[in-house]
């Protein structure tokens, strides 16, 4: 994070005064400032290194790239932490103390289960904070996406979301100074939103921290049928109870919600013991058998 040049500094109040913090595009930008293309892109080059423009890329149109400033206010806030913590954990820890934020995905799955890795770092944040978190962690080898605008190039991917509410983060966990979705959240929302990592994040979750999620809560739930069938497969999986007869017969006491349980839109070839296991939770399964074996390869002693 610098101070803008005085050349850039004039463009970007012309910018902002216009925009403010809502998209806009190159063309808008050109034919604002009034400049040729080359000197329209240096300009919005110089004022983004400096912290105050965000550049990203529609997941729905990659050919269009989108602009966003960030405000004087958000930037000195942001520029007044960045002066006294290194690192995204650094950052957010400082952070914690005047913003609300949670992390959530994969990168909150490995904070609980310790086994995979994740690929990048969601981040809820409230909207109206948007362009502080951006000016905060910006930085050369960070690449930043916010909803459904992409990041522009590879490197460490930071995704914001900016649809953290109220509820999510008074159930969030502060874990070493740094908020984080609850395990609980975690396992419902990969559950709800199945993809083969997420799934396999959650059967790690469930596995890894039995002891310590509230099964009550997940048993209240709206994928009751869905857990109590993995709960089944991991034990069959493992040939031995991992999770115990009493605790699955929780799960099978809620009315039925769902009808599939799905990852693909192709048709699966699943084993018959998966497939009896289904019609007992009412269930049509449509789940790599793999995961499970992953799961329980990697995770049960």
């Amino acid at each position: 994070m610098v101070w803008l040049p005085e050349w850039a500094a004039k463009s970007y109040v012309k910018l902002y005064y216009r925009f403010r913090d809502r998209p806009f595009d190159f063309a808008g930008a050109q034919e604002l400032l009034g400049y040729g293309k080359a000197k329209t892109a240096r300009t919005l080059q110089e004022i983004e290194n400096s912290g105050l423009l965000h550049r990203g890329r529609l997941s729905t149109d990659l050919r269009r790239r989108t602009y966003r400033l960030i405000s004087l206010e958000q930037f000195a806030l942001a520029f007044a932490l960045s002066q006294e913590s290194q690192g995204l954990g650094e950052k957010l820890s400082a952070a914690s103390q005047d913003f609300q934020y949670v992390i959530t995905g994969a990168a909150a799955a490995y904070k609980y289960h310790g086994y995979m890795t994740p690929a990048k770092t969601d981040i809820l944040i409230y909207k109206e904070d948007f362009g502080f978190w951006i000016a905060l962690l910006k930085e050369k080898q960070v690449q930043i996406a916010v909803d459904d605008a992409l990041a522009e190039k590879r490197g460490t991917v930071i995704h914001l979301h900016t649809n953290l509410t109220e509820e999510t983060f008074a159930r969030a966990a502060k874990i070493d100074g740094i908020y984080y979705t609850s395990v609980e959240d975690l396992v419902l929302d990969f559950f709800r939103h199945p993809t083969d990592t997420s799934l396999l994040d959650a059967l790690a979750i469930m596995v890894t921290c039995a002891e310590d999620l509230d099964w009550d809560l997940l048993a209240k739930s709206d994928v009751t049928q869905e857990l109590g069938f993995a709960m089944e497969v991991l034990n069959k999986e493992a040939g031995k109870e991992v999770f115990s007869k009493k605790l699955i017969e929780k799960f099978a006491e809620r009315e039925v919600v769902h009808k599939r349980f799905s990852l693909s839109t192709e048709l699966l070839k699943m084993p018959n013991t998966y497939r009896v296991l289904a019609r007992n939770w009412e269930l049509e399964v449509n789940v790599p058998p793999r995961i499970f074996q992953k799961a329980t390869s990697d995770l049960v002693s």
